[in-house]
């Protein structure tokens, strides 16, 4: 099998492995999972921030600092620049983590680098290279959005069927993971070889370290603050006792518990109702709740 074949066989395997994870995580969530988890503004402020501007900042540091072939650094350079690939939601399903905004954060980050490629690359890349716009939001509408959006869909409108392709397409994600990491290590072992000693392996290993440890610094600091923020307290309402019988049943509302409960509130309430009204105008209702009273 040629080079070219083996190229082929493998860009098809990543494509479906693309189009299948997106379409199991749409299968799998809802739109109001992923828009609450959104909702969590500052999280996905940092997490913007991180993706966009400190993980291609530190690499073209570590560029900078290490001699390397053009080549390598465009393309070390160019894989930072393009976040948002879903091997963010299918290792935060296989950890158990927050899947819901591992994928709404990779929709995001998909949309908003059409328009940051094209800035980072024209303010890091060496040399004469450039990025297509249209072409990047081509490929990030036709392989993550639209699988996305269509499982989401399915989900909304038939649970049922949702629920009966999940399993399969979650594991034809995974199989297909396993397969594109035994091609690439088959197929490109020889050019990994000859990267040693260059430098960028080691780049490549110190960016993937500082991305980690700034998104683990990222969530631990998040994690913190809604610890040390204190939550109010829901506000309790007091129940309205013997009020009438269309809204509180006569067992619930005027039980001996409920009146020792809140004797002190309720008694009250009785006289302010019952007091100086005309006996046979009373409700029956609180007058078996006053009788029930006077024998506590």
């Amino acid at each position: 099998m040629g080079p070219i074949t083996v190229t082929a066989v493998i860009d098809f395997v990543t494509v479906v492995f693309v189009l299948a994870t997106m379409l199991s995580m749409g299968l799998v969530l809802t739109t109001d999972e992923i828009l609450i988890s959104l909702g969590q503004r500052w999280l996905l402020t940092k997490s913007l921030l991180v993706n966009l501007v400190l993980v291609p900042l530190l690499t073209f540091a570590f560029v900078l600092a290490v001699p390397m072939e053009t080549g390598h650094v465009v393309g070390l350079l160019l894989i930072v620049m393009a976040p948002g690939a879903p091997f963010g939601p299918k290792l935060a399903e296989i950890s158990n983590s927050d899947v819901a905004f591992a994928s709404g954060l990779m929709a995001v980050l998909g949309v908003v680098s059409v328009a940051t490629i094209p800035i980072t690359v024209a303010l890091l890349m060496p040399g004469d290279v450039s990025a297509e716009p249209l072409g990047i939001a081509r490929i990030v509408v036709v392989t993550q959005l639209i699988p996305l959006i269509g499982g989401l869909g399915v989900k909304a409108r038939f649970q049922s069927v949702a629920t009966r392709l999940h399993p399969l397409i979650q594991r034809l994600s995974t199989v297909l993971l396993v397969l594109l990491i035994i091609l690439l290590t088959l197929v490109y072992a020889g050019e990994m070889r000859q990267l040693v000693g260059t430098g960028t392996l080691f780049i490549s290993v110190a960016v993937v370290g500082a991305a980690l440890l700034l998104g683990y610094a990222l969530v631990a600091r998040v994690k913190a603050r809604e610890k040390s923020s204190p939550r109010r307290p829901p506000r309790e309402t007091l129940p309205s006792r013997c009020s009438s019988p269309r809204r509180v049943s006569a067992t619930q509302a005027c039980s001996p518990s409920s009146l020792r409960s809140d004797s002190s509130v309720s008694s009250s309430r009785v006289r302010l109702r019952v007091s100086g009204a005309d006996p046979a105008k009373r409700d029956p209702l609180q007058q078996w709740c006053l009788s029930v009273k006077g024998t506590l």
